[in-house]
């Protein structure tokens, strides 16, 4: 065995190199295998809204945009129920369709509820057209006719004492941005 002082100097030099470059590459790779998950991360907690009013159209993720109704009903079991109605006027439907969709509503103490599968009962008995519409995104950019916005609507089972509300609409092909649109003050 050649133990000489430059063969133990090479082998050292040698782990030194193994352990410096391991050092920067396991981080990099790491980063690279999350980069996805650190987008996503970051599209949804960073985000800039695009604060409009009930009823004016605003312009987002290529299409104009009205919030027509956000509406307060009692609902069943102690809840409260918020309708929400709303429409896209898009240059190409189909473009749009294809990207996903998000809507949530939140209150003025940080609360999120997500959309209701099925509507309430006050909301099929009140708003039965409510019913016929899709929620945002694909279906509903896939049955509007061009030169017509495509109607969407979204209901949301709240605590009746939530207060301060606003919808959110966000396209993914739009974040960080998204729309913020806040309950009328009554």
């Amino acid at each position: 065995m050649d133990s000489s002082p430059a063969k133990v100097m090479s082998t050292r030099r040698g782990y030194r190199l193994s352990r410096t470059a391991l050092v920067v590459a396991l981080p990099a790779a790491l980063v690279v295998q999350t980069w996805g998950s650190i987008k996503d991360w970051r599209s949804q907690f960073l985000r800039q809204p695009l604060s409009a009013t009930l009823g004016q159209p605003i312009d987002y993720a290529g299409a104009s945009w009205t919030v027509t109704r956000i509406t307060r009903l009692a609902g069943s079991e102690g809840n409260a129920v918020v309708l929400a109605e709303f429409e896209a006027l898009a240059a190409d439907p189909k473009a749009l369709g294809a990207v996903p969709c998000k809507v949530r509503l939140s209150d003025g103490s940080g609360r999120e509820w997500q959309p209701t599968l099925f509507a309430d009962p006050m909301v099929r008995k009140q708003y039965p057209e409510a019913q016929q519409r899709s929620l945002c995104g694909g279906m509903a950019f896939a049955a509007a006719e061009p030169g017509k916005p495509a109607r969407m609507a979204a209901s949301f089972s709240i605590p009746p004492a939530a207060s301060s509300l606003t919808l959110w609409i966000a396209l993914y092909s739009a974040l960080p941005n998204h729309l913020s649109v806040s309950e009328p003050r009554t």
